[in-house]
């Protein structure tokens, strides 16, 4: 498990690669982990896996692989779901901005459970309402959503993926497709808190026993 951070020493953003959390109030140690669901133009999934990017970005030498799956945890309460489609230009200031995506007219986005994603609402699993709807055979560059999920502790370990669902949102929608080089990457967040361990015989004051 990563070293815990406290408040006056959070300075940047929490490595979602390392399980980087920090502890913002007592007995509550929160997590806000980032990543990605690739598209390409060979993509036929309805179903994206969410990759957490390794620290080391050279193709030819990663010591350290990416992480495919963003897991959360058994007893995570997860308090908030957010996914962007970002501006695909190299250059943002030419052109008109894209995202490169082909979708179905209708169809909508969203991030969900992966075992459970075929259902609108999922009883004590995490779902995310948010949606995102294609429109003009695309989804719009900048598109982003959130969600305030009020979650139970879950009973159990679940991992989160991007779905593409139908615009009456009962079923699965039809793949998407990137034009970009590269694809596009929809990026995810989900933040969550655990309870925090309980303090051990070096966190307070134990009377020393006196020998004689």
């Amino acid at each position: 498990m990563a070293k815990k951070i406290f408040p006056g020493n959070w300075v940047t953003t929490l490595s979602s690669y390392q399980g980087q959390p920090v502890v913002a109030v007592p007995g509550r140690v929160y997590y806000h982990k980032i990543g990605y669901a690739l598209v390409t133009s060979t993509n036929t999934a309805t179903e994206l896996d969410v990759v957490i990017p390794s620290p080391d970005m050279r193709d030819d030498d990663k010591p350290r692989a990416n992480i495919t799956g963003l897991t959360l945890p058994s007893g995570a309460n997860v308090y908030h779901v957010g996914f962007r489609v970002p501006d695909m230009r190299k250059d943002k200031g030419l052109g008109s901005a894209t995202s490169g995506l082909v979708a179905t007219t209708g169809d909508l986005l969203a991030v969900r459970d992966a075992v459970a994603s075929a259902a609108n609402t999922i009883s004590t699993t995490v779902v995310s309402t948010a949606t995102i709807a294609a429109a003009a055979s695309t989804v719009a560059p900048n598109s982003t959503t959130t969600d305030s999920v009020a979650s139970a502790a879950l009973a159990g370990s679940e991992t989160l993926q991007v779905v593409i669902r139908n615009a009456a949102d009962n079923a699965a929608g039809t793949a998407l497709t990137s034009t970009a080089d590269g694809g596009t990457p929809i990026i995810v967040e989900v933040c969550y808190f655990v309870g925090d361990a309980c303090p051990d015989v070096d966190s307070t004051f134990v009377p020393f026993v006196t020998e004689t």
